[in-house]
């Protein structure tokens, strides 16, 4: 126990350090002035390092290995939580410490480079970095090790356990059934056009809407809050610090509200671990397919389906008032359109896999040499068009929409889809569980549905592999036919 209680302190003492780079952080997307970015890049940098090195510290080992002798004496949790200290030292030693500081300022200078550049929608303004990031990522990819592709070690960090090659057949089942699905879908919703929902909705009455949704649904105001940005994010900054961020566009409130209840599920499964294992594993997400499950399952299981714009069609109509020209009927329909649009925060649940598996296989182009970046635009342009059928108007629209490649995130976007296909199938679960029917699980309460996913889910933190997790939560390993069989019931009701 003496070592088990090192550990548990140092990485306490660790976590005080890395809330507070992801403070810098949301404050570099938030209210930083951009002539405080080059500064806030070095700082950044710095404090990465020493978090680093406090993971790699001899010490750690030792006592990681001290644990690993007397299992016993430790419990379910305490076993867990060594497990997973020793799966993320194992990868930070791999990694020198100059590199972690090198990659961090890269990152920092990359947001704000592209922030300018996707608001002046000038891939040029962006291209030096990207180019910086995919050589930095491919010598962390060598640091970490790799069998078949470089791209695996980097996917592993988001999903563990996961490769390009599991993902692969799986997406292209999965396009081939969005192919499929696409013009049953479209044909439903064709009545809705594209600006069907344009009106004035007044930024404060956005806000009110926003959250008194996610008040309803369990995310406590008192442990964290929304702000704008460019990109919508959820951070974690403590146990009871959950920042939350979305855009607001005074003629469409769906691109705010959707946002924010994606968030918001990102922000309930953060509040949702248990208070005594702050600082350690057991607070922390297992991956970010589970992590996406639960952003996807509230912004589209529940935010979408017929019931929802039953339950709050009169308080969405008094704090938004443009709304009232349309009855809860035409909302839903508007709000699951179908039809092929640019960008990926405000696809429809059909073609939005679509986006991910464009990215995917981009990312993985870059990683192993055949896509060039100053070759990323075009590509980008040509291959969307093949997909969608939709020419890309300008950089904005197409390859600069995303933060993600500017934080060094390559291997992120595939576990979008993985959050489609676990919350489909842990929606499917709650509701043969809970022995109610979706619209039964709402009526603007979420108690039911919020315990279940607390039981099974957040609880857990990185006690069991995500594999593991899905096994114990609804019986089955992961399995892709929930999200079709989802997706096909959905359209159905819709025709209704």
């Amino acid at each position: 126990m003496k070592s088990y209680d090192s550990l548990r302190s140092h990485f306490l003492q660790t976590s005080y350090l890395n809330k507070t780079i992801a403070l810098l952080d949301w404050d570099h997307e938030t209210y930083l002035p951009s002539k405080g970015v080059t500064f806030r890049a070095d700082q950044q940098a710095f404090l990465s390092g020493l978090s680093h090195e406090r993971l790699i510290a001899p010490q750690v080992g030792d006592w990681i290995e001290a644990c690993e002798a007397e299992t016993d004496s430790l419990d379910p949790f305490q076993n867990a939580n060594v497990a997973a200290w020793r799966r993320d030292r194992d990868r930070a030693v791999k990694l020198p410490t100059e590199f972690v500081e090198a990659f961090e300022k890269e990152c920092a200078l990359a947001k704000a480079a592209w922030a300018e550049a996707r608001r002046k929608s000038s891939f040029e303004l962006f291209s030096s970095h990207l180019t910086k990031l995919v050589e930095m990522s491919r010598q962390k990819a060598d640091y970490y090790g790799y069998e078949k592709n470089p791209y695996d070690a980097l996917l592993d960090v988001y999903e563990p356990g996961c490769s390009s090659q599991d993902l692969s057949p799986v997406f292209a089942k999965l396009k081939e059934f969005i192919v499929k699905l696409l013009p049953d879908a479209m044909e439903t919703t064709k009545r809705i056009t594209t600006d069907y929902l344009h009106g004035f909705y007044p930024l404060e009455g956005q806000k009110k809407f926003n959250e008194m949704v996610a008040q309803a649904m369990g995310f406590d105001f008192e442990a964290g809050r929304i702000d704008a940005t460019t990109h919508p994010f959820c951070t974690d900054l403590g146990p009871q610090d959950i920042r939350l961020t979305t855009r607001y566009n005074e003629l469409d409130f769906t691109e705010s509200f959707y946002s924010v209840l994606h968030e918001v599920g990102h922000g309930l499964y953060e509040q949702g671990f248990l208070p005594e294992h702050a600082g350690t594993p057991m607070a922390e997400a297992v991956s970010l397919g589970i992590h996406e499950s639960q952003s996807r399952l509230w912004e589209n299981k529940i935010g979408r389906d017929p019931a929802f714009w039953q339950d709050w069609y009169d308080q969405a109509c008094e704090c938004l008032p443009a709304l009232k020209k349309f009855s809860p009927e035409d909302l839903t329909l508007a709000v699951n359109r179908v039809s092929p649009s640019f960008i990926r925060v405000e696809a429809d649940e059909v073609t939005y896999d679509l986006h991910i598996i464009l990215r995917f296989e981009m990312e993985k182009d870059l990683l192993s040499g055949e896509l060039k970046v100053d070759d990323v635009p075009a590509t980008w342009n040509e291959r969307f068009r093949s997909m969608f059928g939709l020419e890309v108007p300008d950089d904005a629209h197409g390859c600069l929409q995303d933060i993600h490649w500017s934080m060094g995130g390559f291997g992120y976007f595939p576990t979008y889809t993985l959050g489609n296909l676990n919350s489909a199938q842990l929606f499917s679960a709650a509701q043969k569980d809970l022995g109610k029917p979706a619209a039964v699980l709402q009526e603007g309460q979420y108690a039911e549905i919020l315990a279940w996913l607390r039981e099974k889910v957040h609880c857990h933190g990185r006690h069991l592999e995500p594999a593991e997790l899905m096994q114990a939560a609804t019986g089955q390993t992961i399995q892709p036919g929930h999200h079709a069989r989802y997706l096909e019931h959905r359209f159905e009701v819709l025709k209704a």
